[in-house]
C-alpha cells in the first residue's frame, strides 16, 4: 500500500514538475475593476502579451481606488482602464511620478444622468436638462419614500458621486428627490436593467461604454456647457473622461518592450462598445471576445506591433485559436450549462410577480421606518439610561451597565447616532422576521423526523453559502435599499434559531415529557408549557446567534444601498479613508458587543429558570 501511494505522489510531482517548467514565466497582473470594459481590454492586451511576449497574466479584482493604490505599491502592474476623473489623487500622483500614465486608451466616453427613451416618450416629453427633473418627482417614486422621487447617484466613493450629489442639490433636486447611492456598480447596473426591463421609469448616473448602454435605449439628460472651473461644483456637465492606460515605476523600468506596446495601444468608446455587444449577444467570454476584436479589426494590429510582433499573433489568431488536445492536467470534460438561460427565467419570474414582490418590499420598508421613527424619537439620553439598566441587571455589576452606557455615548459623540439607529432598524426588522418564521419552523422539525430530513440539508447549505450570494436574489425580487437588505440579512441569520429550536426541543429528556402527557396535557400544552420553557436557554442561545449573524450582515448589505454604519465603513474602504472605515466599523462593533452581552445575559437568566422549574 505504501508503495502504491508512493507512486502516486511522485506520478503527481512529476507532472506538476513539466507543467509548472512549461508555464514558468513572469506573470503579469492586471487591474480589474469589475465592469466588463476593463476585463475586455484585459483580455486583449492580456492575449497579446502572453502570445507575442511569453507572459502568463492574471486580474487582481478590486474597487477603483484600491486598486490605483495597488498600481502604486508596485502590487498591480497594469491598469488598462485608468478612469482619471474618478481618481481623486491621479493628478499629483502624475507628478510626483508614483505611477506611470502611457497615454489614452479610449476618450471618447460620456457620463451623466440618464433615462431611458421610453421616459420620454411615455411619460415626460419635456424632459431634456437636468434641471427637467424637478418637474417629475412622481415619475420616479422612491420606494422608501413614496412622496420623493428617487435618483440614482454614483459609487460611494468615486469622485464623480461628489460630482453628481453636488448636481444634485445645485439644481434644487434635494426638494422631491432623494440621491440613493447604490453601493456597487453591480448594484447600480441591475437596478437600472430591472427598471427598464419592466418599462418602468428611471433615472441614475452611468457612463459609457457599458454592455447596458450598448444593449438599452437611453438619453443622456443636457447639461450647462463645460466649464472646467466649476463642473466639480456640479455646476455644468462633466467633460469626457480621459481613460488612459496605467504602469507600476517597477513593471515600467523592467518591461520595456510591453510598455512600448501599451503606449500604442489605443481604442475608443466605439469599439470598446461593440466588442461588449458582441460578448452580450454572443454569450462570449472575455477572451473569446478579445479573439473575435482582433480579428476584426485587424488593422490595430499593424498599429500596436512591430512587424515581427504583429506576424506572431496573426499566426496565433489564424492557427493556434483552434481547439487543442487536452493534457494529463487539463479536466476532461465540461458540462454546456447556459447561464444566461437561467438568468433570463429568474428575471421573467421577478417581471410577472413583480406586484407580490413589490407589495412585500413596500411593507419591509414601512417596518423599517417604523423602527428607525420610533429609535429617532426616543431621547438620546433615555437610550443610554436603558442600555446601563440592561447591563447592570443582566451581568449583576453597575460597572458593567456603565461601560455600555459610555461606548454607547462614544458613538454619538462621533456624529454616528444616526447611522447607528438606521443599522439597527434593519438589523432589528431582520431579527423579528427571522424569529417570527425561524421558531415555528424549528418547533416543526423538533417534532417531525421527516420534516427534520427535509429541512436540515437545506439549513447546511444556508450556512456554508458565501454571503453575497444573499445579495442576488433579494436584489433580483427587491431592488436596491433597505427592503432588499432585511431580505438577505433575513436569509443569512435565521438558520440559527431554527437550528437552536429544534435542537433545544429535542434534547428535553423523554421522561417529562411523557410525564406531562400522563397527568392529562395534550402535546400542544406539553409542548407550550413543558418543552418550550425547558429549551429555553438554547433557544435564546439561538436568539442570540441570529442578532450577531444579522449584525455581520451590516457592511455587506451596504453593497446594495442600505445605509447606515455600513455605508460609511464601504466608503471608506472605497476611497481608502482609513478613519473613516475604522470609526465606523468600530461603531459596528461597539453595537455588536453590547446586544450580544445583553442577549447573553438574557441567556443566563432563562437557564436560572429552566433550572428552578
Amino acid at each position: 500500500m505504501k508503495k502504491i501511494i508512493s507512486f502516486v505522489l511522485i506520478i503527481i510531482i512529476l507532472t506538476s514538475s513539466i507543467g509548472y517548467s512549461e508555464g514558468a514565466t513572469k506573470e503579469i497582473k492586471f487591474a480589474d475593476a469589475g465592469w466588463d470594459s476593463n476585463k475586455f481590454h484585459n483580455a486583449v492586451a492580456g492575449l497579446i502579451i502572453e502570445q507575442v511576449y511569453g507572459y502568463q497574466w492574471s486580474e487582481v479584482p478590486g474597487s477603483t481606488t484600491v486598486l490605483h493604490e495597488g498600481l502604486l505599491k508596485g502590487e498591480i502592474d497594469v491598469h488598462m482602464e485608468v478612469w482619471t476623473s474618478n481618481i481623486a489623487s491621479y493628478e499629483n500622483d502624475v507628478k510626483e511620478d508614483k505611477f506611470k500614465d502611457l497615454g489614452l486608451n479610449f476618450g471618447d466616453n460620456y457620463q451623466g444622468f440618464y433615462v431611458p427613451r421610453y421616459v420620454i416618450d411615455k411619460y415626460a416629453p419635456d424632459l431634456k436638462y437636468v434641471w427637467d427633473l424637478k418637474k417629475y418627482p412622481d415619475i420616479f417614486p422612491d420606494d422608501e419614500y413614496p412622496d420623493k422621487g428617487r435618483v440614482y447617484g454614483a459609487i460611494p466613493g468615486w469622485e464623480v458621486d461628489e460630482i453628481m450629489h453636488n448636481k444634485y442639490l445645485y439644481y434644487g433636486l434635494d426638494e422631491n428627490f432623494i440621491y440613493f447611492r447604490p453601493g456597487s456598480d453591480a448594484a447600480l447596473a441591475s437596478a437600472i436593467t430591472s427598471a427598464y426591463e419592466k418599462e418602468e421609469p428611471v433615472v441614475a448616473y452611468y457612463w459609457e461604454p457599458t454592455w447596458l448602454m450598448g444593449k438599452y435605449d437611453f438619453v443622456l439628460l443636457e447639461d450647462e456647457p463645460f466649464d472646467e472651473s466649476t463642473y466639480k461644483e456640479g455646476k455644468t456637465e462633466l467633460p469626457p473622461v480621459p481613460v488612459t492606460v496605467g504602469v507600476s515605476n517597477d513593471f515600467y523600468d523592467e518591461e520595456p518592450e510591453i510598455v512600448e506596446f501599451l503606449t500604442k495601444y489605443e481604442t475608443s468608446s466605439a469599439l470598446t462598445s461593440e466588442a461588449l455587444a458582441y460578448m452580450q449577444d454572443y454569450d462570449a467570454d472575455y477572451n473569446d471576445t478579445a479573439i473575435w476584436f482582433l480579428k476584426e479589426h485587424d488593422e490595430l494590429i499593424d498599429k500596436w506591433l512591430n512587424p515581427d510582433e504583429a506576424e506572431i499573433i496573426r499566426s496565433y489568431l489564424n492557427e493556434g485559436t483552434e481547439s487543442k488536445a487536452k493534457g494529463i492536467l487539463d479536466f476532461p470534460i465540461r458540462i454546456p450549462l447556459n447561464v444566461n438561460s437561467i438568468d433570463n427565467i429568474v428575471r421573467d419570474f421577478s417581471i410577472k410577480y413583480d406586484s407580490f414582490f413589490n407589495s412585500i418590499r413596500v411593507f419591509l420598508g414601512k417596518l423599517v421606518n417604523g423602527i428607525n421613527a420610533v429609535l429617532n424619537f426616543i431621547p438620546w439620553f433615555i437610550t443610554l439610561i436603558i442600555v446601563f439598566l440592561a447591563g447592570w441587571k443582566l451581568s449583576g455589576k453597575i460597572t458593567t451597565g456603565i461601560i455600555y452606557s459610555v461606548l454607547l455615548f462614544l458613538i454619538g459623540s462621533l456624529g454616528l447616532w444616526s447611522l447607528m439607529n438606521e443599522t439597527l432598524s434593519i438589523v432589528i426588522a431582520s431579527v423579528i422576521i427571522s424569529l417570527s418564521l425561524g421558531f415555528p419552523l424549528g418547533i416543526l422539525i423538533s417534532t417531525s423526523d421527516r420534516a427534520n430530513a427535509i429541512v436540515r440539508p437545506i439549513l447546511d447549505t444556508m450556512q456554508t453559502m458565501p454571503v453575497f450570494v444573499y445579495l442576488i436574489p433579494a436584489l433580483l425580487f427587491f431592488g436596491l435599499g433597505k427592503p432588499p437588505a432585511v431580505i438577505a440579512t433575513t436569509i443569512y441569520a435565521i438558520v440559527p434559531i431554527i437550528r437552536l429550536t429544534s435542537h433545544g426541543i429535542r434534547q428535553i429528556d423523554k421522561e417529562v415529557v411523557e410525564a406531562s402527557i400522563a397527568f392529562g396535557s395534550t402535546k400542544w400544552q406539553s409542548l407550550i408549557k413543558v418543552q418550550v420553557p425547558q429549551a429555553l436557554p438554547t433557544i435564546m442561545t439561538g436568539v442570540n446567534q441570529t442578532l450577531m449573524m444579522a449584525m455581520s450582515m451590516v457592511v455587506t448589505t451596504s453593497m446594495i444601498g442600505a445605509t447606515g454604519l455600513g455605508m460609511e465603513v464601504l466608503i471608506g474602504v472605497n476611497r481608502v479613508e482609513i478613519g473613516r472605515g475604522l470609526i465606523s466599523g468600530t461603531a459596528i462593533v461597539i453595537i455588536a458587543v453590547i446586544l450580544d452581552r445583553i442577549t447573553q445575559g438574557f441567556v443566563k437568566g432563562s437557564e436560572v429558570k429552566a433550572d428552578e422549574q
